[in-house]
């Protein structure tokens, strides 16, 4: 139980009004991406490092399920299209520094996957570290080898409570072939979309 969702509004006691999932979802994506680095940094873990987990199945996390509802539910936010250059995914911004704190660099992006989504190209964000959560629906998410002399491709399928952490430069993509998929997407830094560092496809900066 969150304390926050104990608290009622004292002029309508009908309405609770308080969720706190914004925030909750920022400590949580905050930890994950400082305890990746910290390992890199230790040399436990190569740079190019990408994992997976499912949040939902692990105690420390069973509310989660009802904090991603609550992001691409209850708390507005504008989604724009194309986003990543691709006519069928959309995506909006919810800035650490318009809600957490005004200094803050980070962000959380909510991105919506259309089916049949299947042409976003294998590519990496150099310049910031990725924590994706699966919010809504199905996938698969592609990750390429770090490894020069072997460029393979492993794919895994995505659900509901999935959680993929990775640090810069890891070449990814998600493919949505059958099923709606809504990702929360966290950003640290975040990069301005339209600056070119946001995104790189084969050594060519692109817009994501």
């Amino acid at each position: 139980m969150h304390p926050e969702s104990t608290f009622e509004s004292l002029d309508d006691s009908r309405h609770v009004v308080w969720q706190g999932a914004l925030t909750r979802l920022f400590r949580c994506c905050r930890g994950l991406v400082e305890s990746l680095n910290a390992d890199i940094r230790a040399g436990i873990l190569p740079e190019k490092f990408c994992a997976r987990s499912n949040l939902l199945a692990t105690a420390e996390f069973h509310d989660m399920r009802n904090d991603l509802e609550l992001l691409i539910e209850r708390y507005p936010l504008v989604v724009e299209s194309p986003f990543e250059g691709v006519s069928t995914i959309s995506g909006g911004i919810w800035r650490a520094s318009d809600y957490v704190e005004s200094n803050a660099t980070d962000a959380l992006l909510k991105l919506q996957f259309l089916a049949g989504t299947v042409d976003l190209p294998l590519h990496s964000h150099d310049h910031s570290d990725r924590l994706i959560l699966v919010a809504n629906g199905t996938g698969i998410f592609e990750l390429q080898s770090s490894d020069p002399e072997r460029p393979e491709v492993f794919s895994t399928d995505l659900k509901v409570g999935d959680a993929i952490v990775f640090a810069r430069g890891t070449a990814h993509t998600f493919k949505v072939p059958s099923t709606d998929l809504v990702l929360l997407s966290y950003h640290s830094p975040f990069i301005p979309l339209d600056d070119p560092r946001q995104y790189t496809v084969s050594g060519d900066s692109r817009i994501c």
